[in-house]
């Protein structure tokens, strides 16, 4: 950054972002999910947020509850009437009324069977609503998470991996899916029957409910030790299954790669060890659940053995009669029960609230990015006016090193301007800032005199469209991949609309060629499809929006000369009456700027036309130097080709070879030779460059072929300003 200055204020007419400045110590001060700005809102997870979720769903469950009720009282109703049986039968044994006993039989069974029929539909009411609402709970959840992390600025996802983001849509949601719904309902309905079994263990003995309820202490002590330790495991586990999710996603999303290396049984091994680590907090979380409910068992069963014995010795002496005893027992098992069913409850909302954690964490997360304006400027129809004005940027997971310093680069409509440069030098970013998928530290970018955080989002993204070496294409069909980049996407577009733009792109007879046509699936990324194909249908998705700006990184670098003749007319003619903004690697991209801009650590060390840098013999002449001699360097190369290359006159041949043999280093060679170069050009760039001369040397310059000469390597094109921290702009396509 440029100084103090660089924090908190306004450069260059831009807006300088806290988000982004540094720390002392090097580090971005962004955590994993959240910065100092987007954690203002963050709240921790709780329970009663946990049941916040179900808040739209309160009607529903406000008459569940009414049904659980209903169902409870039925269910406490039938020891009662269960003790009730055993007393009549053991009067009969004492007085032998065998018909008044039987009518009293008879009537207790309707009873009971009324009370089942009752407690059954009840049961099976609570149970219909509060499962749909807890299906409909996790659908608005995983809907509002989606739509937060789409909503994230890009840098975001510079730093959090894929299969991590799957994990909290799928795993996470699913665990935190009947936390106030389901798990509600069991936990009432439980405490209903807990409390009523209470309430009547003391109507028929207190005392043998006191003893019972010794063991509720100790009880209450083991769960605490046990929450505590599953809430710990669920966490650690859930993150060590996010990172399996990632490895798994990493090897199905690159298993071209993987096969051509045959690593399959390496991303198996690195698999199975993300998998161990999730084994290893499961079985700690297994562990705990075994001694916690082992323990529990046996206390609780003690206590009821111990109620028995003492319940036994009271009927014996004939303080209690064996139905009371009996209805004791039952309702004594029935709050041992429900009481454990409670304690289960608590353990899968204790689980839900250590899911919830990272959950909430990415509701509550603010973009960092401002929102979008509501401007929408209209510009020349010759193109969109496009400005960089003292532009400083670092990217957010590398916010100690500077990838742009002080950028200055107008284009005006309907021009065309190169950018070129040595790899890392910023090119890509420049890309990225226009499209703002990032806003800059100080300086700023103007479509049409407005600063982009001050247009609308989707007017912008309408009129600027990107077109990279590596189309990204949806599994769906080729029309909705054309029809994407609509606003409203394949149900605002007709066909005849999706089909001419095909016809500009080249791509309209092949599509047509194959039986479904327009609804061809293009499969995973486009791999049904050849790569000149997926370009063609990049470029078609790129032009339906009529886009005033079109961003190109040289989009036929990787294709065979048959399609990269067929993409090149269809970009040269998508490309008129348009402002266009291209990375360029070849020589004939640059002659057909109307300007040249090299881009070189972070700034713009040249500016002007193809025959002006060269005739200048600056950065931009030693690119052309290199590409002219790819491979040339070694002993037995011809002085004299290598010369004709580069439009060298017969005293440049001469001075070079003379100058080598005093030498005799063979790596010299290039270097003697283009010195030589520059010198004569500045001295013949008229006569050499412009002079229309039927030497086939001179045309060599004037016109070069399409073949595959590169300003850098390819490994270079891919413009490595990853290293920066910053993903390339090239893998991105409107």
């Amino acid at each position: 950054m440029r100084g103090s200055g660089m924090r908190g204020g306004m450069r260059g007419g831009g807006i300088v972002r806290k988000d982004y400045t540094l720390l002392r110590d090097g580090q971005a001060q962004q955590d994993l999910f959240g910065d100092a700005e987007a954690g203002e809102r963050k709240k921790p997870a709780t329970v009663w947020r946990l049941f916040g979720l179900a808040k739209e769903e309160t009607c529903v469950l406000l008459l569940a509850t009414v049904a659980l009720f209903v169902g409870s009282l039925a269910t406490v109703a039938v020891p009662k009437l269960a003790g009730n049986l055993i007393d009549v039968c053991i009067n009969f044994s004492r007085q032998g009324d065998e018909r008044d006993a039987k009518a009293k039989l008879d009537l207790m069974l309707y009873e009971i069977l009324g009370i089942l029929a009752v407690g059954g539909v009840a049961n099976g009411i609570r149970a219909w609503l509060f499962n749909g609402a807890a299906e409909r709970v996790m659908c608005r959840l995983r809907s509002r998470l989606f739509k937060s992390l789409i909503g994230q600025e890009i840098g975001f996802f510079d730093r959090i991996r894929t299969g991590e983001l799957m994990n909290r849509l799928s795993e996470d949601t699913r665990l935190m899916k009947s936390a106030g719904t389901t798990s509600v309902s069991i936990a009432i309905r439980s405490a209903v029957v807990a409390i009523f079994g209470i309430v009547l263990m003391f109507m028929t003995s207190p005392l043998l409910s006191a003893l019972t309820l010794c063991s509720l202490p100790i009880i209450l002590v083991a769960f605490r030790t046990y929450s505590l330790l599953a809430k710990k495991y669920t966490r650690e586990g859930l993150t060590a299954s996010a990172e399996a999710s990632t490895v798994a996603e990493e090897c199905f999303g690159s298993i071209r790669t993987v096969r051509s290396f045959a690593k399959e049984q390496a991303a198996c091994e690195r698999y199975d060890k993300a998998i161990n680590r999730t084994l290893s907090y499961g079985l700690k979380s297994a562990r705990a659940s075994g001694v916690f409910f082992g323990f529990n068992f046996t206390v609780a069963t003690g206590a009821i053995v111990c109620v028995l014995w003492y319940g036994a010795r009271q009927v014996v002496e004939g303080k209690l009669t064996a139905g009371e005893l009996s209805s004791f027992v039952i309702y004594a098992m029935y709050v041992g029960a429900n009481v454990g069913s409670i304690a289960n409850v608590v353990s899968s909302l204790i689980q839900a609230v250590g899911a919830s954690e990272r959950v909430f964490e990415l509701l509550d997360r603010l973009p960092t990015l401002p929102p979008a304006g509501s401007q929408k400027p209209r510009g020349s129809p010759a193109g969109g006016d496009l400005e960089l004005r003292d532009v400083w940027f670092a990217y957010p997971a590398r916010p100690d090193i500077n990838v742009l310093k002080g950028i200055n680069l107008h284009i005006q409509p309907g021009r065309k301007v190169a950018l070129v440069g040595p790899s890392g030098g910023g090119k890509s970013t420049i890309v990225s800032l226009v499209e703002r998928f990032y806003d800059p530290q100080a300086g700023a970018v103007y479509l049409d005199g407005v600063p982009l955080p001050a247009i609308h989002h989707q007017f912008l993204h309408q009129q600027i469209s990107i077109v990279s070496q590596e189309p990204v294409l949806f599994a769906d069909t080729i029309f909705y991949n054309i029809a994407f980049g609509m606003r409203r996407g394949e149900d605002s577009v007709s066909l005849a609309q999706v089909e001419e733009a095909a016809k500009v792109a080249n791509a309209h007879d092949f599509i047509c060629s194959f039986p479904q046509g327009y609804r061809t699936s293009v499969g995973e990324r486009g791999v049904r499809l050849s790569g000149g194909q997926k370009q063609r249908v990049a470029i078609a998705r790129a032009i339906l929006t009529q886009p005033r700006v079109l961003l190109l990184d040289e989009a036929t670098s990787a294709l065979d000369a048959e399609s990269e003749a067929l993409v090149q007319e269809a970009l040269d003619r998508i490309a008129r009456d348009r402002t266009v903004l291209v990375i360029a690697h070849r020589l004939s991209t640059v002659q057909s700027a109307s300007e040249v801009a090299v881009i070189s650590d972070g700034t713009i060390a040249e500016r002007g036309t193809h025959t002006e840098l060269l005739a200048k013999g600056g950065v931009y002449a030693l690119l052309v130097r290199r590409q002219l001699t790819a491979g040339a360097p070694s002993a037995s190369t011809s002085l004299a080709a290598i010369a004709e290359q580069a439009v060298l006159s017969p005293e440049a041949i001469t001075r070079g070879a003379v100058e080598h043999m005093v030498r005799q280093d063979t790596a010299a060679i290039v270097d003697d030779i283009m010195a030589s170069v520059v010198g004569d050009m500045r001295t013949r760039s008229n006569s050499a460059l412009n002079n229309r001369s039927t030497d086939p040397r001179a045309e060599i310059l004037r016109q070069p072929s399409n073949n595959l000469i590169e300003l850098q390597s390819p490994r270079a094109s891919m413009d490595g300003e990853a290293l920066g921290g910053g993903p390339s702009a090239t893998g991105t396509s409107h």
